[in-house]
């Protein structure tokens, strides 16, 4: 008897959420807003970060959220998927804040399997793109496998948004007070193996929370600002919440172009989460081509957590 257990469920008002276990891990997917919003051990607490005044709520594909009058990015929390980098939402948006409705937010059709669950968002009629994430997690242990594919269906709605290079950006955010993790590169294209970012509009207290030692840059979580660092990082990001840890592995393509001036890794947070973003290479797609770029998740209990380069080398 297969020890994954796969069921559909209402959670927290949502009533197509799909829920994955097997004796050690549960993962709660939510089609209706194409979000990953749960991952926990087995009787334990999420570690992700959700906005309880989102709970149930619904978006219409391809239309804006409306917050205050303004067209705004939705805070449900958990993990999403975004097709480029934040640099390009005004050419989509006309804001710099919000990205293709299309895919952020809206509502992803589902395929169970023995062993997980495939998304599939809506094809945007901004971008003319579609991405798919196949969700398995073994029958043992405390890994999750999240294949991802961004593929070019159809032409972009105008000839600006056709020339903008495209990615696979995940972004998981981690309930606070935590610290967060990576490990940089050995020939790092940022001077300290690191960079802060320079906000027009505000300050950016990474400054103050940011550390490096042995190769792993430190952000420590922030109780009341905003702040973030970007890394060429090669394998992995994590964060630890409580007592749990929670590792992000990715791969690395020394040749290819990345987002963001060269960044693979950003750490981003502020007074309710940290925001844990891998970024595939980026490119410019004909259609019929796609990126693909794969993750690997891993839950580890606190007694772990002192010494994060052997905790890779087991992950």
């Amino acid at each position: 008897m297969s020890k994954i257990k796969i069921q559909t469920i209402t959670y927290k008002g949502w009533q197509h959420a799909i829920e994955i276990t097997n004796l050690y891990i549960k993962i709660i997917i939510v089609p209706e807003v194409g979000r990953i919003l749960s991952f926990s051990f087995i009787n334990s607490e999420n570690i992700f970060y959700e906005n309880k005044t989102l709970e149930g709520v619904k978006f219409n594909n391809g239309t804006y959220f409306i917050k205050e009058g303004k067209i705004a990015a939705p805070d449900i929390g958990g993990n999403r998927i975004l097709p480029c980098s934040e640099e390009y939402f005004h050419l989509i948006s006309g804001s710099r804040y919000v990205p293709d409705p299309f895919i952020n937010a809206h509502s992803y059709k589902s395929k169970i399997l023995n062993n997980g669950v495939v998304l599939k968002s809506p094809i945007s009629s901004l971008l003319g793109i579609e991405i798919i994430r196949t969700i398995t997690i073994d029958k043992e242990g405390c890994k999750v496998y999240i294949a991802q594919e961004l593929i070019k269906k159809q032409a972009a709605k105008n000839n600006t948004l056709e020339k903008i290079p495209l990615t696979l950006w995940s972004l998981s955010k981690i309930k606070n007070p935590n610290s967060s993790f990576t490990q940089i590169a050995r020939k790092s294209i940022f001077k300290d193996g690191y960079t802060i970012s320079k906000w027009p509009d505000a300050k950016n207290y990474a400054e103050e929370n940011a550390s490096l030692d042995n190769s792993i840059v430190t952000l420590k979580s922030s109780e009341k600002h905003s702040q973030k660092i970007g890394t060429d990082s090669r394998k992995w990001v994590a964060s630890a919440y409580k007592d749990n840890l929670f590792v992000e592995k990715f791969s690395y393509d020394d040749e290819a172009p990345y987002p963001d001036n060269g960044t693979s890794v950003t750490i981003f947070g502020n007074h309710l989460f940290t925001e844990l973003e891998c970024l595939s290479p980026e490119k410019t797609l004909l259609i019929g081509e796609k990126i693909t770029y794969n993750l690997t998740w891993c839950l580890f209990k606190s007694e772990e957590k002192s010494n994060l380069k052997t905790v890779f080398d087991r992950f």
